[in-house]
């Protein structure tokens, strides 16, 4: 009679622990194993010392290892060696009977302290006081079987030949779960790898949308450049052109408010304004300007009084220059632009004020191999170098190595490149050279530009004078036509014209231009037209209907934009028959005058 039942989780019973006062009880256990294992033919398949095999006609069980003790202490010593030995028991079989007058709570009890898994069968109980409570007062441990009469050994082999089974079909499943388990960690983590590389993939887009986020602003900061280029070009236009009359008649003893020191220094200050604007936008469209010999060290000198104002009275200023120092191949302006960004980033890093060095000095590098040890763009040849330094608060190691990178592009102040230092970078490879710097927190900051040095020689003077072209017209009287949407050129424009003894009709778009033409086409002899015109007609859509009409007539072109962004097929020539804004009386006079004096018109 069972008093309760085993679960399916059975260790393999290869080692059997029998408690019992019966000595014939192993021999027959043998015996009994031996006959349940016989073939139909009579012999053993399972002898007691050979390995198990398979029977097709019934499933062989190997014959277990037996040992047999006579009491519950020797037990408790056994199975404690044998888990310490790593040999443990499987099953563990107990004659109730020994238990007559003794506590056999306390012996099981200690078995289970020995061996967790170990599974006690205990027979022949009902001689034992409330036997049928055995279950209950040992916690119904699913390793425990408790049989109320004693076992025979044909029994016994059965009970260890069904559990064996059980345990063989239970390592089955066990063994196909952990398969499963298996495949689906496979699963999991071949799952895990697509995620993490699909994270990886989201994050390099992110970081893919947020470069063209950038690049976008810089198309557009870049666009609106352009724009506002005209607008100052415009405006620089009538300021020069009013200042250079106001010029005019003061050297012609006419009346003037201002010294004349004044306006000279007002017209230069135009003319750099002009050569700013005019190169910022060739850096925006990635134009190449045109570096001719230049005198570095004159350069410098010429600026250092507008340096010294921008930069407040606060800062010194220390210009040393190498004597003999060789020409540079350089565009002025450009320079212009370099100097001035980098001194207005010292006096950023020193808002108490300090001191600033502007230093120059010849470099000769002899052979590529210097020229990989000094800097990654430099190469061999000779150069001049300018040192710009300050005493300000310095740069630590991350902000030096992020100063012109243009995806650290940044608004604060604190961290991120500096727009103006990357275009002090663009500007500096444009004439060949390249810059470096070096900074140490609380001890300042220091810029070296490497610029080549010109084979030519340089002019005397970095700002030579404009002198108006002595034209022997023999039509004092000619009419021009001035078309232009700002009202204040046409003005400037038309009084310097006018000024000369010309005839101006002015227009501001190309319709009223057209109406203009259609009546006093007889006395044009030059067009002066605006490239940018309201209302959908350009300047060159213009000059083709007049082309059209007087293939002879002259025709000059203006703009405040860069050249190469003007969508047009036609060749424009700065000086012929093309006037860059701004543009001072000079230059209009000049371009006047050889235009008028063509061949065609005579």
């Amino acid at each position: 009679m069972y008093l309760n039942t085993i679960q399916h989780n059975v260790s393999a019973c290869s080692r059997i622990l029998i408690v019992t006062e019966e000595r014939s009880l192993q021999e027959d256990l043998h015996i009994s194993h031996a006959l349940q294992n016989t073939n139909h033919n009579g012999s053993s398949s399972a002898p007691l010392s050979a390995a198990p095999t398979l029977n097709k006609a019934k499933p062989v069980v190997p014959s277990p290892e037996v040992v047999c003790t006579a009491n519950e202490k020797e037990a408790l010593a056994l199975v404690e060696t044998a888990a310490q030995g790593h040999k443990p028991f499987s099953l563990v079989i107990i004659d109730g009977r020994l238990f007559y007058g003794k506590d056999y709570r306390y012996v099981i009890n200690r078995l289970w302290q020995s061996q967790r898994d170990l599974h006690v069968v205990l027979h022949a109980v009902s001689q034992l006081e409330a036997f049928e409570q055995i279950p209950i007062d040992l916690g119904s441990n699913p390793h425990l079987l408790v049989f109320k009469f004693r076992l025979v050994p044909f029994e016994i082999t059965q009970l260890i030949r069904t559990l064996t089974l059980r345990h063989g079909a239970e390592n089955q499943t066990s063994h196909r779960n952990l398969n499963l388990s298996a495949q689906l960690l496979e699963v999991t983590s071949r799952f895990e790898d697509v995620s993490n590389r699909l994270r990886l993939e989201q994050d390099n887009r992110k970081q893919l949308e947020d470069q063209l986020c950038r690049n976008q602003r810089l198309e557009t900061v870049g666009r609106f450049a352009d724009a506002m280029a005209h607008f100052y070009n415009n405006y620089l236009t009538v300021i020069q052109g009013h200042l250079e009359v106001a010029q005019l008649n003061q050297d012609g003893s006419g009346s003037s408010t201002l010294p004349a020191s004044t306006l000279k220094e007002l017209i230069i200050a135009t003319q750099r304004a002009a050569g700013v604007t005019s190169q910022f936008v060739s850096f925006n469209r990635r134009e190449y300007l045109q570096p001719s010999p230049l005198n570095l060290g004159q350069i410098i000198d010429g600026q250092a009084t507008m340096l010294q104002r921008a930069i407040g009275e606060q800062i010194a200023i220390q210009i040393s220059h190498n004597p003999d120092l060789p020409s540079v191949m350089a565009d002025q302006a450009a320079l212009e632009q370099i100097i001035f960004n980098l001194l207005i980033h010292a006096r950023e890093s020193m808002p108490m004020g300090g001191r600033l060095m502007i230093q120059t000095r010849p470099l000769l590098i002899p052979d590529a191999a210097a020229a990989c040890q000094m800097h990654a763009e430099a190469k061999p040849g000779e150069y001049v170098v300018m040192t710009i330094s300050d005493t300000g608060r310095g740069l630590s190691p991350a902000e030096l190595a992020g100063l012109f990178d243009a995806s650290k592009l940044s608004s604060d102040k604190e961290g991120g490149a500096d727009i103006s230092l990357i275009l002090v970078q663009g500007l500096v490879r444009m004439q060949g050279g390249w810059v470096e710097g070096r900074s140490v927190l609380e001890v300042g900051t220091e810029f070296s530009i490497y610029l080549p040095v010109a084979t030519g020689a340089a002019p005397a003077s970095p700002t030579p004078e404009k002198k108006l072209l002595n034209h022997s017209s023999g039509d004092n009287s000619s009419t021009i036509l001035i078309v232009d949407d700002e009202d204040s050129v046409r003005q400037v424009m038309e009084y310097v014209l006018t000024s000369q003894g010309h005839k101006v009709l002015t227009a501001a778009d190309a319709n009223e231009a057209w109406n203009i033409w259609r009546e006093k086409a007889a006395v044009i002899k030059l067009a002066l037209i605006d490239v940018k015109l309201p209302g959908g007609v350009s300047g060159f859509d213009l000059e083709k209907a007049l082309a059209a009409e007087d293939p002879t007539l002259p025709v000059i072109f203006t703009c405040g934009y860069s050249p190469t962004t003007l969508s047009n097929a036609k060749e424009l020539k700065a000086g012929e028959n093309f006037l860059p804004k701004p543009f001072g009386m000079v230059e209009l006079l000049n371009i006047v005058g050889q235009a008028l004096l063509q061949p065609a018109r005579l």
